[in-house]
Parts: C-alpha cells; structure tokens; sequence
C-alpha cells in the first residue's frame, strides 16, 4: 500500500536503559477483554453471496470505487440494471453503498482483475462485506475508545511504531505485532504487544489488509483517540507498509525511543535526528497529558495528570504550577510527586531547561496553540521514515 517504509538494520542489543512509560490508562493485567463488536456483526453476519447475470443490453448498474493500493471495490452506487433487480428480489441481501466487494469469480485481493471481470464476465459471483468503507472504520474505532478507554495506549502504540525511526532506518511498518524477537520483545513495547495490540483485534480482523494495512490503522486509531479524548483533529495520511518478518524491525529502542529518567540534552540527542526543534519536543511532550505508568512496564508509576482521558493542557499547567517533590521508588526509579500525579524526570526537564520551558509556558497559557503545534509534530512523527503517502484511504 501506498510508498515503501525504510527497513531498520539495526543490530544492537536490547538496551538496559529503555525505560519508556507504559502510557495506559488502565494495567495490561487482569481477565480476557471483552471487545466491542464491530459495524456489521461477525464475519458470518456481514458476509453475503451476489449472483448476477448479465443479459443482452442490460447495464450492470453497479458502480465501484477502484484504487490499486486497496484489496476491496467499495460500492459506490447502485443505479438501476441487473444490480438493482438483484436488490428488488432478494431484501435480505441487497447491496448497498456502504458495503464492498471482496472476491469476483474466484478472484481476492488483485482489485484490477476483479474489476475486469465485472466488466467482462457474463456472470458474475460476488462476495460482498458490509459495512466496509473508511466511515465505518472511523466509527468502530471511536466507540472503542470510548467502550474502553483505551485512547493513551493506542498513542503510545502509533509514537513506539513510529518513533524508530532514528534519522537513518526505521518507520511505522507493524513490526511489532510479529513475535519472534524485534520490536515485539523489546522492553521498551512492554504491554503493547499483549494488549494494545489485542485490542484492535476485531478491526484489524476487518479491515485489514481489504481496507488498510497494520501500520496505517495504528496511526489512524491514535488520531481517532485523541481527537475522542477531547484534542485536536490530526491529519491522517495513507500507504505505509507492513513489515513482513519480525526481522525489519528494529533490534533496540537505544537512540531511537526517548528514556524516562534522562534529561534535556537526551530529547535533543532522541528527536533531533528525526528532524525535531525544541517547540515540537515540548508539544510531542505534552501526549502525556493522558495515560499513566505502569511499574510492571517501566518501572514508573502513575498518572501525570488528574484526567487521564481528557487531553488538553493539563500537564503544562501541572509542570509550571504544582509543586514537585523528587521521590525513589521500588524499582529504583526516580520520578517527581505532587499528591496524587507524578512527572518523569523527561518531562521536568521542560521546565529546568530555559528553551525547552518558553514552549510550556506558551502552552499552558494557550491550548489552541498546544493543540495547533502538537497536530503538526504528531503528523510528521507518525510519517517518519516512509516515502510519499496519500491523502485518501
């Protein structure tokens, strides 16, 4: 789909230093999740057979949407002909606009010779999905978020996919989802594979790869989560590739994901080669104005904030006007405690450092700015890495 990510050739072992917070709002422990079901109902159910025969000098009546990168035909109109004679005698499976074909005569995936055969063969055996266009994907995501709370995970999933990218290789391919080693057993993914990942089952099941593939899904159900949670409308583009084996991922998060118990000059060192000033660190920073740390996963705890599924300017706020106190705790981790929020020693560095401290008291005192500069950081983070992608799924 779309223009090829990079590949990392990364060989490094997995460092002992990627302490990166598991961004959750809620424990990767506990019974098996119960996700809600999907638009459409189970395969079963949104699964349907079409039969048609074309007779001399009768229209098809059938339009579709052909895109080469897509392994589907979205049905886009039904205007008369043997398409709507189908629709007139058989109400329990009438086709419909928001529906898509997925086979014709035998044929999935390659949407060129499926639309060829509409065209040409004489009778045509469809089978068709409901409820499989870009709309419906946005509204299964969105009751997701909202059945589950899950919206600072599916952050944390989109920046650790794409955040690899060290200004040479790596970039929002998947490579996560694949076991074996990579991405998926690097301390720094800790609870994403088992339970991020897990919860966009359904839909994935769905949609991919007829709709779309790994990689854009995960940064799509970020963008749905946080403009859910009350944040800014971020732009999704379309066409990253999924990694195919766990080897085209990333062997270590060092140098690539940003650490919780470091500094100033770590976050330079982090985002400066993917190409980030200092404006766009403290706005990609500001994500953690959701979600909270898990010690299991990182050895942090706690939320940075009193909502964490509210995203706003909280955590600027919070920086510049609690009181912070510097804390040990049971993993031997150091973080800052002001009652019940805490903040890594990452995040007081946008305060200790005077560059870094302009932008957070921009944002504190300016949401629509917050929101504004993070949409474009966040925009580029999740395109870091791939080749020219599209404006349309």
């Amino acid at each position: 789909m779309g223009a090829q990510c990079c590949k990392s050739v990364d060989t490094g072992p997995d460092g002992m230093a990627e302490a990166m917070p598991t961004m959750e709002s809620w424990p990767p422990s506990g019974p098996p999740m119960e996700l809600p079901a999907v638009s459409g109902g189970r395969v079963e159910e949104r699964m349907y057979k079409v039969t048609l025969v074309k007779k001399d000098g009768q229209k098809l009546g059938l339009d579709v949407d052909f895109m080469a990168e897509r392994s589907v035909l979205p049905i886009l109109t039904i205007s008369g002909g043997i398409a709507e004679q189908w629709n007139d005698q058989h109400p329990n499976k009438k086709m419909s606009t928001s529906d898509s074909i997925v086979e014709v005569n035998g044929v999935r995936g390659n949407v060129a010779l499926m639309l060829e055969k509409c065209k040409h063969d004489p009778t045509l055996e469809l089978t068709i999905c409901k409820c499989l266009t870009y709309g419906h994907l946005i509204s299964d995501l969105q009751k997701l978020m909202t059945t589950k709370g899950c919206g600072p995970m599916m952050i944390r999933l989109s920046f650790n996919d794409a955040g690899m990218f060290n200004g040479v290789d790596g970039c929002p391919n998947a490579a996560m989802r694949l076991a074996g080693g990579g991405e998926h057993a690097l301390a720094a993914n800790a609870g994403l594979p088992q339970v991020a990942i897990p919860l966009l089952q359904a839909i994935t099941e769905k949609y991919v790869p007829g709709l779309i593939s790994h990689a854009d899904l995960w940064a799509l159900a970020a963008n749905v989560a946080i403009k859910v949670m009350g944040g800014p409308d971020v732009v999704t583009h379309f066409g990253r590739f999924d990694s195919l084996t766990c080897d085209e991922g990333a062997k270590s998060a060092a140098g690539r994901l940003p650490e919780g118990d470091k500094d100033a000059q770590h976050l330079r060192e982090i985002f400066g080669p993917k190409g980030f000033t200092d404006k766009d660190i403290v706005a990609l920073s500001g994500r953690h104005t959701v979600g909270a740390c898990h010690g299991d996963g990182s050895g942090f705890e706690g939320a940075w904030t009193d909502d964490t599924l509210k995203f706003d300017n909280s955590y600027f706020k919070d920086l510049l006007n609690k009181k912070w106190t510097l804390e040990t705790m049971k993993s031997g981790k150091k973080q800052y405690w002001s009652g019940k929020t805490m903040m890594l020693p990452t995040d007081m560095a946008l305060v200790l450092d005077s560059k870094f401290k302009e932008h957070v008291e921009k944002y504190a005192q300016d949401q629509e700015a917050f929101f504004q500069d993070f949409a474009e950081a966040w925009m580029r983070l999740q395109e870091l890495g791939c080749g020219q992608l599209r404006h349309i799924l």
